[in-house]
C-alpha cells in the first residue's frame, strides 16, 4: 500500500508531502527544512517545527527518530522574508492559495479517513485468502466454515464498498475544483492529490480481485 502523506501544517495552510518510511530513516531534520522552505518560502533558520508538541531542534538527525511517521501532521511556525518586509500579496496568489487549501483539505481528511481502513482491508483481504480460500481449514466444521466464508466475505465486501464510494467522492470533489491556468502550483497540487488517491483506489481493485480470483479456482 501507498504510504499516506506527510502533511506540514503551516498557519491554515496544509501541503501533503511523500514520504515513506525509509524516508523518515533518511532524510534529517535540516533536509527536510529546505523542502519546507522550498514549499512555504519560509527561510529555514527562521522556521520552527513542531511534531506532537515538541519542537525539533537537531538538524542532523533523521525525521523518524522524532517519532515521524507517513501520515503524521508536523507544525511549521515562521513567515516568509517578504511577508516581513511587507511585500504585498497579489489577489492571483490569494485566489491560488484558497484552491490549494481545499485541495489539501480533501486529501488530508480522506487520509484521515481511509488510511488505516485501507490497511485493514488489504491485512483482512490477505488473511481470508490464506486462511479460507487456501484449504487450510478444510478439516474444521463444513457447516460452520461455510458461515464463516460467507460473513467474512460480506465484511470484506462491505468494507470495500465504503473505501471505494469515500475515494471516488473526494476525487469528484478535486476535480469540481476548478484551477485556471496561470494558478500552476494549484494545477500541480491537484495532479498530486488525484494520482495518490487514484494509487488507493487501483490497489484495492487489485487486491479484490485477487479475492475473486481465489474464490474462482476454488469453485471449480
Amino acid at each position: 500500500m501507498t504510504a499516506p502523506p506527510l502533511v506540514l501544517q503551516w498557519g491554515r495552510e496544509r501541503y501533503t508531502l511523500k514520504y515513506d518510511e525509509d524516508d523518515m530513516r533518511d532524510t534529517t531534520l535540516g533536509q527536510f527544512k529546505e523542502v519546507c522552505r522550498e514549499v512555504t518560502g519560509v527561510p529555514s533558520n527562521r522556521m520552527k517545527l513542531i511534531f506532537s508538541g515538541a519542537t525539533m531542534k537537531d538538524d542532523s538527525s533523521p525525521l523518524a527518530s522524532y517519532g515521524i511517521y507517513p501520515g503524521a501532521t508536523v507544525k511549521l511556525i515562521g513567515r516568509k522574508e517578504d511577508a516581513e518586509k511587507g511585500a504585498p500579496v497579489t489577489e492571483e496568489e490569494r485566489e491560488e492559495n484558497v484552491l490549494i487549501h481545499k485541495i489539501d483539505d480533501i486529501a488530508s481528511h480522506t487520509t484521515d479517513v481511509l488510511s488505516s481502513r485501507m490497511q485493514a482491508y488489504l491485512a483482512d483481504a490477505q488473511l481470508y485468502i490464506d486462511q479460507f480460500l487456501s484449504g487450510a481449514m478444510d478439516g474444521l466444521d463444513q457447516k460452520a466454515l461455510s458461515e464463516i466464508k460467507a460473513s467474512e466475505h460480506k465484511k470484506l465486501n462491505d468494507a470495500y464498498m465504503f473505501i471505494n464510494e469515500t475515494l471516488m467522492q473526494s476525487l469528484l470533489k478535486i476535480d469540481s475544483i476548478v484551477c485556471p491556468p496561470e494558478a500552476e502550483k494549484a494545477r500541480q497540487r491537484r495532479r498530486q492529490a488525484v494520482k495518490l488517491l487514484q494509487s488507493w483506489m487501483d490497489q484495492m481493485d487489485r487486491k479484490k480481485e485477487s479475492v475473486k480470483q481465489a474464490e474462482a479456482t476454488i469453485s471449480q
